[in-house]
Order: structure tokens, then sequence, then C-alpha cells
């Protein structure tokens, strides 16, 4: 079989496709209405925790996970001395890393680029580049080693996922160069460009280019067309509900996998109705996580959150931070802290006076902030960057990740103010 038929077709049936356009088009609205409503400074303040998440949920996904607690220590850079815990860490890290240096330069490149060997060869490249030798072993089904890792570097061996059985490693650069034909056409409409972004992430799955690494590589992918093409805009990701909606994930990539039925299910090797399937599922979780952060971003809603996160740091888990005499009101601090997350940053003197206390006291104030890390400066007197560590996900975004909401705050030095 000719490589140009193996992933055909690159679309479904244009019966089929009907259907997709309309729900493409919620997809955009929903995505431009969230972007509308959230500031460049919201956004920056927000961007490290999402791809903490986005690291977290697309390692889950392989069974490759950190524990939140191990993830928020390495980016700390405190890492673990237990081997596999380490490993995790690192493998972590370096997804966060590749997410932030990455999502500018998908944003600048063209639209064909982004289907290329050599940009899909960089993902592995320099995710797994970042990891010493040892995290690089290729184990067999018994967890047996059989092989090291090539950062980038295509497969040479025959693999087998499940039941799909991928194409043979010497039709890998035919069935790539067919890749980046069909879904890197510059000309299509910003919706078909979306459709593409979705099927997409299937085909390249299928393709299985690498000997490991293939689904965070295609879902890597995947997020970096939608930053592209403009709707995540660092708000949101395909790969936290890919996560949370695993085993229908596994399903719909089943379904794409089946070979043509009969003559009218599509014109290529594989069938047109289970690619629709795939699309169907993967655009409804693209929806659900755009219309899941708006409400976590709803700003007549998150002041108030801020609000309850003040209460609770004055007077439970921050008892140390203020005596029970302290003229620190929970409704001061909140409005503070919500416009530090709303205008990205404040001079410390304008922190002070929302504050209402003496300049004695909010120092003190500020200091105990930054220890809780929900403050962070560049230097000791430098102005003030809003930071959201894990343990504020239950007050600020409970739900988001509902695995990092059970780390407790960290305790800080007791001190009357």
């Amino acid at each position: 079989m000719y490589a140009s038929n193996m992933i055909e077709p690159a679309f479904p049936n244009d019966g089929e496709l009907i259907e997709i356009f309309d729900r493409v088009g919620d997809l955009r609205e929903a995505a431009a209405r969230l972007a509308t409503g959230v500031g460049p400074d919201s956004r920056s303040a927000l961007a490290p925790l999402l791809r903490a998440m986005n690291s977290y949920y697309t390692n889950k996904i392989e069974g490759q996970h950190t524990y939140p607690a191990d993830l928020e220590a390495a980016i700390e850079k405190n890492f673990s001395k237990e081997q596999d815990t380490f490993r995790r860490q690192q493998l972590a890290i370096a997804h966060m890393r590749l997410e932030k240096e990455l999502e500018p330069v998908a944003v600048q490149s063209a639209w064909s680029h982004q289907f290329e060997q050599e940009w899909i060869c960089r993902i592995h490249r320099e995710l797994y580049a970042q990891l010493p030798e040892a995290s690089l072993a290729i184990l067999d089904a018994t967890g047996q080693e059989r092989g090291k890792l090539q950062p980038g570097v295509l497969r040479e061996i025959e693999v087998t996922v499940g039941s799909h059985h991928a194409p043979s490693p010497d039709m890998l650069p035919d069935l790539l160069r067919h890749f980046a034909f069909r879904y890197g056409v510059e000309g299509y409409s910003a919706s078909k460009k979306v459709i593409a972004a979705g099927a997409s992430l299937h085909r390249l799955s299928w393709i299985h280019p690498f000997p490991d690494g293939n689904g965070r590589v295609s879902r890597l992918q995947n997020h970096l067309l939608m930053t592209h093409l403009k709707l995540a805009d660092g708000l949101w990701s395909p790969m936290r509900g890919l996560a949370r909606r695993q085993q229908e994930y596994y399903e719909a990539l089943g379904a794409a996998d089946k070979p043509r039925r009969n003559d009218t299910d599509g014109r290529g090797n594989l069938s047109s109705s289970g690619l629709t399937t795939f699309l169907k599922f993967w655009i409804d979780v693209c929806i659900d996580q755009v219309k899941f952060m708006s409400g976590q971003l709803a700003f007549d809603t998150l002041e108030h959150r801020f609000g309850s996160l003040a209460l609770q740091i004055v007077h439970d888990f921050g008892r140390n931070m203020v005596h029970h005499r302290s003229s620190l009101q929970p409704e001061s601090l909140g409005r503070t802290l919500y416009r530090l997350f709303q205008v990205g940053r404040l001079e410390r003197g304008e922190f002070k006076a929302m504050l209402g206390l003496s300049d004695r006291t909010a120092s003190r104030v500020i200091s105990q902030l930054l220890d809780l890390r929900l403050v962070k400066s560049a230097s000791r007197v430098g102005s003030l960057e809003p930071a959201l560590p894990f343990f504020s996900l239950r007050f600020l975004f409970p739900g988001l990740w509902p695995e990092a909401e059970s780390i407790p705050a960290p305790r800080v030095v007791q001190g009357e103010v």
C-alpha cells in the first residue's frame, strides 16, 4: 500500500463534515468570549500553573505522572532522591519548559511548518533531550529494557500499540510528508484548520513516528496548533479534558484506527466514520474545557474567591501570619490580591496602601505572603507580582485540578503584625 493512502481520509466525508463545522463554530465563539474576558496580566499569572497542570495530565494519560506535591517541589528545584519519582519530576519539568519555549514559536511560524517532520522531531528531541540517559530507557510490556530512546530520531523498529500495528519504519518519511501535505495547507479556512488540528492528533498517533513518546508529542503538537490559531491563548488546553475523559479518548482513538468498512466509508485505508467519531469527541472536549475555564475566570465570582482565600489566610492555615490583635482585614487583603492578579504587577507602596496598614505592618504581611508563595518579587524591595501556588487552587479555582487541591499551605514564621 502506498504511504499516501495509509492515513486517508485525512478529513471525513463532506456529509459528515457539516455537523463538525457547526461544532467548530461553537468552539471558536466560546474561545473568543473567554479570550476577551481575560487580560494579558491575568493570563501571565495563570500560565505557570496551567503549564504544570498540562504536564501532569498528559503524563497521567501515559501512566507516568508525578504527584502534584512532587511536581510543585520540582518546580522549586527540590527533587526526590527516589529514582522513579525523580524521573517523573524531570519529565514533568521538561514538558513545562518546552511548552513555554515553543508556544511563541508556534504563534509566529507558518501553519504549514506545524506539520513538517522537522517540527515534529524538534518537539520530541527537545522534550527528551532534557532528560538524563537513565531516563531514556525503552521498556517492553514486561518492564524489561529493550533499548535507549534517541531524542528526535524516527523509530527503526516495528511497534504494536494495543490492537494497532504501526506502519513499517521504512514508510515513516513518506507518511510524514503526506501528513504535512494534507494538513499543512495555508489556504484552509480558520474552521478547516481547527478540523485539521483535531484530525491530525489521531493521524500522528497512528503513524507512531518514534519508539516512545508519541502520545506526549502528538498532544503537545495539538496544543501548539490551538495556540497558533489563537484559540487557547494560554487559558486552556485539550490535554486536561483528554486526561479526565481518558477511557473515552482511547475509545475515540480506537474508532479512528479502524479500517474502511465499505465504499461509503471514505476513500482511503481508514474509516471516515471512525475519524468523525474522534473529531466529535475532540471538539466536545475542547468546548468543555473552554466553558469550564470561562466559569473559573468569571471575574464577578473570582473576586469573591480571593476574599475567601484571604479569610483562610488570616483565620485558618495562616494563624501564624497575623496575631489575633492584628488590624489586617480579610476584605482588604482579598481585594489587594485580586487587584494584583488583574494587573499583574504592583509597586510595594501601592500594595501596602491598599492593605490599609502601617508601613511596618504591611511589610510583614508582604514578607509572609512571599513565604506563602502567593506573591513573588525579583528583589527584597522590588515590585510584586501574583503567584498561584498549588494550595490556593481549592479556594481560587475549585475543580480545575482536583488532584492538587489536597496540598496544604506552607507554614510561615510566626510574628505579630
